[in-house]
C-alpha cells in the first residue's frame, strides 16, 4: 500500500475546520443496517473522505487524531474507538435496493445497474445485501485503520453524485446514539417536502438494522423512534413528530412529519451566499446555460476519460449536476468540469 494509493492530501479532517460538509448517497442515507456509535461515525467520515478526495480507488484510512478532531474528543478516545471498531466492522451487513434498466438489460447495454431509476420506469429492483467493508486493518503504533471497501459499497460511492444529501457532521456530534443520527440523516434528505415516506413498520425496523427485535409495536416506538426524535429536536435544526396510521386499531405505518426551525433558515440562508473558495465562483450559471454547455462538454476530447456512460446525453446529465451543485461533487471532477466550461468553450461567466 502506497500513500498515493490513498490521497495526496492524507490529513482530511483538521483543527480549522469549524463545519464538516457531508455528501452521502441517498441509498447508503435509506439502506438497512445497524452499527455501533463509533462504527457509524467512522464509516461516515471515511465513505465522505473518500468521495470528495477523488482518488478513484476503494481503500482510505482515517487517522486517530481526524477521528478526533471531527467528533470533538480526545485522541486517547479515538484511538480506543479505532481499534474496537477495527475488531468489529468486517462482520457488518447493509442491505440496499439497486434499480435494472430493462432497456440496456435487454439491449446488452453497459450500466444497466443504477442507483436511481431510470426515468422511463420500465426497470426492476434488485434487493442487494452485503458487506461494507473486504480488508480493514488497524496500526496502533502510527494511530490510523485502514479501510477497504467492498466493490458494492464503492460502487455506491462512486454514484453519490447521481442522488445524494448533504449535511454538516459537526450537527451530529451531540447525538449519543446510531439510531438518532440514522434519522438525522433521513430528515436531512427530506426536509424540503416536509415528512419522509409513509413506511410499514416492518420497514422502519429494516431501516435501523433491528428486524429480529421488538416484536411489539410500542417496544420499537419506546426504545428507537421516540429516543431519536428527542435527540433531533434538541439539536435544534428541525421540530420533528411521529404520524402513525392504522388499520382499525392496530399500528400499520409511521412517518416523520419535519418543520425547519428559524435556527435552519438561518443556516440556509448564510450557505445560500457563495464561498469565494469554492470552484463555483467561477460561475454564475443559469439552468439553460447549464442545458447548453453540458451538451457541449460531453463532447470534450479533455475531459472525456471522466465518462463511463453508453452515450453523451448520460454524460452530459452527470455533467449538468456538477454544473448545478459543484460543492457536493467529487472536486477534482468539477475543477476539471469548469475548467474546461472556461477554456474551450465560450461561455462568459
Amino acid at each position: 500500500m502506497t500513500a498515493n494509493k490513498f490521497a495526496s492530501s492524507p490529513i482530511f479532517y483538521t483543527e480549522n475546520k469549524n463545519e464538516i460538509p457531508v455528501s452521502k448517497s441517498n441509498t447508503l442515507i435509506e439502506a438497512g443496517f445497524d452499527l455501533t456509535l463509533a462504527e457509524h461515525d467512522l464509516m461516515t467520515l471515511a465513505i465522505n473522505k473518500l468521495h470528495k478526495q477523488g482518488t478513484g480507488g476503494n481503500e482510505v484510512f482515517i487517522t486517530a487524531k481526524e477521528f478526533a478532531v471531527a467528533n470533538k474528543v480526545s485522541e486517547t478516545h479515538a484511538y480506543q474507538q479505532l481499534k474496537q471498531t477495527a475488531d468489529t466492522l468486517m462482520t457488518r451487513k447493509l442491505r440496499f435496493p439497486l434499480y435494472v434498466d430493462l432497456d440496456k438489460k435487454r439491449n446488452r447495454e453497459p450500466n444497466c445497474v443504477g442507483v436511481v431509476p431510470p426515468e422511463h420506469g420500465r426497470y426492476e429492483i434488485a434487493e442487494s445485501k452485503y458487506n461494507w467493508l473486504q480488508g480493514i486493518a488497524y496500526a496502533e503504533a502510527s494511530g490510523f485503520v485502514y479501510l477497504h471497501f467492498s466493490d458494492p459499497l464503492h460502487f455506491l460511492i462512486e454514484k453519490t453524485g447521481d442522488s445524494y444529501t448533504n449535511y454538516d457532521f459537526t450537527n451530529t456530534i451531540q447525538m449519543k446514539s446510531f439510531n438518532a443520527k440514522r434519522l438525522y440523516e433521513l430528515v436531512c434528505k427530506w426536509k424540503d417536502l416536509g415528512k419522509t415516506k409513509l413506511m410499514y413498520i416492518d420497514e422502519w425496523k429494516e431501516f435501523f438494522g433491528v428486524t429480529d427485535k421488538y416484536p411489539r409495536t410500542a417496544e420499537f416506538k419506546r426504545r428507537i423512534l421516540d429516543p431519536s426524535i428527542e435527540a433531533i429536536n434538541a439539536q435544534g435544526e428541525f421540530e420533528i413528530t411521529l404520524n402513525q396510521e392504522k388499520v382499525g386499531r392496530t399500528i400499520t405505518h409511521f412517518q416523520i412529519l419535519i418543520k425547519k426551525t428559524k435556527k435552519e433558515k438561518i443556516k440556509e440562508t448564510a450557505t445560500s451566499k457563495r464561498d469565494p473558495n469554492t470552484v463555483d465562483i467561477f460561475t454564475n450559471i443559469t439552468d439553460a446555460q447549464i442545458a447548453k454547455y453540458s451538451t457541449i462538454l460531453c463532447k470534450l476530447g479533455s475531459i472525456s476519460d471522466l465518462s463511463n456512460f453508453p452515450d453523451y446525453p448520460s454524460f452530459a446529465n452527470w455533467i449538468a449536476k456538477i454544473l448545478k451543485a459543484p460543492e457536493s461533487a467529487n472536486p477534482a471532477h468539477a475543477k476539471r468540469i469548469f475548467k474546461a466550461l472556461r477554456t474551450e468553450t465560450d461561455f462568459k461567466g
